[in-house]
């Protein structure tokens, strides 16, 4: 039986590749496609177009880095995360490029798990030559929203 996060991730993957474009996430995702989820590992490909490209042409820079946090938080929720997770920290590099209708294969993978701290690596790839266009690496920590009450009562000075 396939485990209910990576089910989760699957649908929310599939959801936002279909979005109107005026939704962020829908915007850049618009057309992607799910190839692998699994526990802690995602693997998707997406055509570029020209909503994605800056003004040189190329695959945004921007967009490199929304691709990544969005793809690299999925693989820390499908590894039995939960939706209270804040990035804190998204450190990228850039290789390479990516032109008006060339594909892009975008993989990432859970590589660290230390109490409240989850780590993932990003790789964006073109898919014709594998070549690497940017690496990145994901952190994010779990939130604890719980409400301490620590109420100091004093007389009042009036």
């Amino acid at each position: 039986m396939e485990d209910s996060a990576i089910l989760r991730v699957t649908t929310y993957l599939e959801e936002l590749s279909n979005v109107r474009f005026d939704h962020f996430p829908g915007l850049i995702l618009q057309g992607l496609q799910v190839i692998h989820v699994g526990k802690g590992f995602v693997q998707c490909k997406l055509i570029i177009t020209d909503r994605v490209l800056g003004e040189d042409g190329t695959f945004h820079t921007g967009v490199i880095a929304a691709l990544m946090e969005l793809i690299g938080a999925t693989a820390i929720y499908s590894d039995g995360g939960s939706h209270s997770h804040a990035s804190i920290d998204l450190n990228y590099s850039l290789y390479s490029t990516a032109k008006n209708k060339e594909e892009v294969k975008i993989e990432a993978r859970v590589v660290g798990r230390k109490e409240d701290l989850n780590s993932a690596v990003i790789e964006i790839r073109r898919e014709y030559d594998e070549e690497l266009i940017a690496m990145g690496r994901l952190l994010m920590v779990k939130l604890s929203l719980s409400v301490k009450h620590n109420v100091v009562h004093q007389a009042s000075k009036l």
